[in-house]
Order: structure tokens, then sequence, then C-alpha cells
């Protein structure tokens, strides 16, 4: 009887190990990389990872409000967002999140209210 159970208690941690979805944290690529932005430059942020179902999506946390990409500030484009004139309302935390909750690692990104002067 001993042994039936141990059995069954490996086929258990087996089941376990390899039914389990697990949804890894993607990675925030930002473009150009940097975190530092001048008023009017653009920037895309991509939720980079090998799992293509888990649904990313960036989000940011500004002094304004918690939002994401689709709520007016970029344009979404999958996992991807692209701000095309940034301004100084735009300085915030940004991160990925999946659609289960879990989230990247998070960048401030910062909006100086200088104008560049070169390209």
């Amino acid at each position: 009887m001993r042994g039936a159970s141990l059995r069954h208690l490996f086929f258990l941690i087996f089941l376990l190990c390899f039914t389990t979805v697990k949804v890894l944290p993607a990675a925030l690529t930002v473009s150009p990389s940097r975190s530092q932005f001048f008023r009017g430059d653009s920037v895309s942020l991509s939720c980079e990872d090998d799992n293509i179902s888990a649904g990313w999506t960036v989000r940011r946390n500004t002094t304004k409000r918690l939002s994401e990409c689709k709520d007016g500030w970029g344009e979404p484009a999958g996992s991807s967002c692209t701000i095309s004139i940034l301004f100084i309302g735009d300085t915030g935390v940004y991160w990925c999140e999946s659609r289960e909750g879990a989230a990247s690692s998070s960048i401030q990104l910062t909006v100086s209210g200088k104008i560049r002067l070169w390209s």
C-alpha cells in the first residue's frame, strides 16, 4: 500500500509541474533606449515576451492617473505602444501587464519642458 501511495504522489507532482501554465514576466523595451526625453519627442514602448498569448499591455502611472495605452495617451499595436508627441504630463512610471495580472519591471520616464534644438 505504501508503494502505491508513493507512486500516486509522484504522479500528482508530475502533473502539477507539467500542466501548470506559467506566465513569465515580460520585459518593457523603450525605443529610443533612454529614460529622459524632451517635450515633442516620440517614444515606442514594447512588451517583449515569448508567451504572446499572455496579452501584455503597456500601462503607466502619472500624476494625472493610472491608465493603459488605449486610454488616449498612446497608439496601441498589439503589445506595443507609441507616443508620437511627448508632453510633460507623460512623465511617469511605465510597465507591462498581462491579462492575468502579471507585471514586468517598471521604468520611470521623464519628459523635460525644454524643446530639443537638435535632431
